[in-house]
């Protein structure tokens, strides 16, 4: 079987999966289109190990930092001028951040901070949900491509 069609398989089954897990399990409090965009990190960062390491330290690090600017931005009353200030200095920092080799893909880092913010951005349990589900993402990605590429060989 070719590679492209192996890849689409595996992908596929597993996205029922993680469509069972995330949707059919709300209890798990698993988001899975979070799990999407980190899967999707997965693959853009390249794959295999390399992918993971470089999708999981950017995006995992950028919620971390999200959920404190939103804490900070908490702490000094809210407003807008604040909240603008606050996220345009993450913004910088999550490009500075790329001084850091492992922490150096920066669309990882936009991606990680986009899915806190869409999460909703609340500063409680929330935050391990979305870093949990990041990770699952990013498994879900190595596990698919290491899936795809066995159907491959054995096809």
């Amino acid at each position: 079987m070719k590679i492209l069609y192996s890849l689409a398989l595996s992908i596929a089954l597993l996205v029922g999966f993680w469509v069972y897990v995330s949707v059919g399990n709300p209890s798990l409090n698993l988001s899975p289109w979070i799990g999407f965009v980190a899967w999707a990190a997965f693959f853009a960062a390249g794959g295999a190990t390399t992918g993971a390491i470089k999708s999981l330290a950017a995006g995992s690090t950028a919620i971390l930092l999200t959920a404190l600017t939103l804490y900070c931005v908490h702490l000094l009353g809210g407003g807008l001028m604040t909240t603008i200030l606050l996220i345009s200095i993450l913004g910088f920092v999550l490009v500075a951040m790329a001084e850091f080799s492992i922490l150096a893909y920066t669309p990882a880092a936009f991606l990680g901070a986009a899915c806190f913010f869409g999460s909703g951005g609340a500063l409680d349990v929330n935050i391990i949900f979305v870093l949990l589900t990041w990770v699952a993402g990013i498994g879900l990605g190595f596990v698919s491509e290491k899936l795809g590429n066995s159907m491959a060989k054995t096809a």
